[in-house]
């Protein structure tokens, strides 16, 4: 879950600021990011990803390519700064101090943390979300219950009083469209990269789409119905749960700044070390750089922020969503379809292999390496990204235990018989 999400700022700029044309829009993602989120990690399985820039570079131009890896920094600073800007409304919000403290804050723990192990660091605050969604369901809930007012009446409150992100609710819907994607987008790809099945990967996405896009239409909903209360804040989701109950809020204030920390985290991290590639040994270095500038833009209004700042790199995220899409539907969708299913052929054949109550034949050596030699990826990749589940489902069904020193050989393996058969194969030199 996005730490801009869970504060509700924008989702009262972009959604309830139009009254019930905002559900409108938020009923129109239910379709678009599940759609969406699946293209992306499909794309990241296919090619094996292990960053944006692999896919980006397969299915665009050099030029294209280099722009959207590019533009993707600019983003990633640009939601770096107005995360740190969010980090001193949240304590401002809940417990009164003063705008610059929680952003000075934040930018310490980031700082610390990016000298420490920030995968373990990321997966402690990972742990926050479900704990969160359970929060936004409650205010969905009491949103609900509590609400006494006409539904007229709360429409044309949010058209007077909201701050809308753009001129009309469907172009504010593409629009936040692709923020919600492209502030996601190389982490997708890169959790795509971890899995050997394309079309797990993306019914993966697509259900990570439709519950995100789901609650976003929940918390509209409820933002809307609760919008006298809640339209000058500037953490409006906070302030609605801490209406439920003052513990609650103080959770929940907790958790939205431990979110803003891990997003921020994050993207200020890849981002020092995407600069500082052509040096690697100035990426620390980098990194603070980039973090103290960020900081400094911060000083302005968190909610003037994601009202500017946003809407622009929602445009710029619609670009590389149609590039995906359009790609995906025109010519790329048979090609990992079709590899999805060679890569089912050769983890079944594997698994034959691995079994010794089944009898191995050159035919079904054969059918292995045709079928490694026909994927879009080395057979060192394709063992690579395959081994962990492989052996999992062969000792759950066959009971076979493989020593996990054997278990990262796979894609050795596959190699050196793929070699071996080409060399069987070879033409032999004519005789003199």
């Amino acid at each position: 879950m996005r730490a801009g999400f869970a504060s509700g700022q924008e989702m009262l700029q972009y959604y309830v600021s139009y009254g019930w044309w905002g559900i409108a829009g938020a009923a129109v993602n239910l379709l678009v990011m599940p759609l969406t989120a699946m293209t992306i990690l499909q794309y990241g399985s296919y090619f094996r990803a292990q960053s944006h820039g692999k896919v980006f570079h397969s299915i665009t131009s050099l030029f294209l390519a280099k722009f959207m890896d590019y533009g993707l920094s600019i983003a990633q600073f640009c939601v770096g700064f107005v995360m740190l800007a969010g980090a001193g409304s949240n304590l401002h919000q809940q417990f009164g101090l003063p705008l610059w403290t929680g952003s000075a804050i934040m930018v310490v723990l980031v700082l610390l943390a990016g000298m420490l192990n920030t995968d373990r660091v990321s997966n402690v605050i990972g742990g926050i979300t479900p704990v969160m969604i359970v929060l936004l369901v409650c205010a969905v809930v009491y949103a609900v219950v509590t609400f006494d007012g006409s539904f007229q009446g709360v429409h044309e409150f949010a058209l007077q009083h909201g701050t809308p992100a753009l001129s009309n609710w469907f172009l504010a819907t593409v629009n936040y469209t692709g923020l919600a994607m492209f502030s996601g987008i190389a982490m997708a790809i890169i959790i795509g990269g971890q899995n050997w099945s394309p079309q797990a990967a993306g019914w993966g996405g697509f259900i990570g789409g439709f519950i995100f896009s789901f609650l976003l239409l929940l918390m509209t909903g409820a933002l809307l119905l609760s919008i006298q209360d809640v339209y000058d804040a500037d953490l409006p989701t906070l302030a609605l749960i801490d209406k439920i109950n003052p513990v609650l809020g103080v959770i929940a204030s907790v958790g939205t700044y431990l979110m803003i920390f891990s997003t921020s985290l994050g993207v200020f991290f890849s981002l020092g070390k995407r600069l500082a590639a052509p040096r690697p040994s100035w990426g620390r270095l980098v990194f603070i750089a980039v973090t103290l500038v960020g900081f400094g833009l911060s000083f302005l209004p968190f909610t003037e922020l994601v009202n500017k700042v946003f809407p622009v790199i929602g445009w710029l995220g619609v670009l590389f969503v149609a590039v995906l899409l359009v790609t995906w539907l025109v010519s790329a969708r048979t090609d990992i379809a079709e590899e999805g299913l060679r890569r089912d052929r050769i983890r079944a054949l594997l698994l034959y292999r691995l079994d010794p109550k089944r009898r191995w034949t050159p035919r079904h050596a054969n059918a292995l390496i045709q079928a490694v030699d026909e994927s879009n990826l080395r057979a060192r990749q394709l063992g690579d990204v395959m081994s962990s589940d492989l052996y999992q489902e062969a000792e759950r069904t066959s009971g076979i235990s493989v020593p996990p020193e054997e278990q990262e050989q796979l894609g050795e393996k596959l190699w050196r018989l793929q070699r071996s058969r080409r060399t069987q194969h070879a033409p032999k030199p004519p005789r003199r």
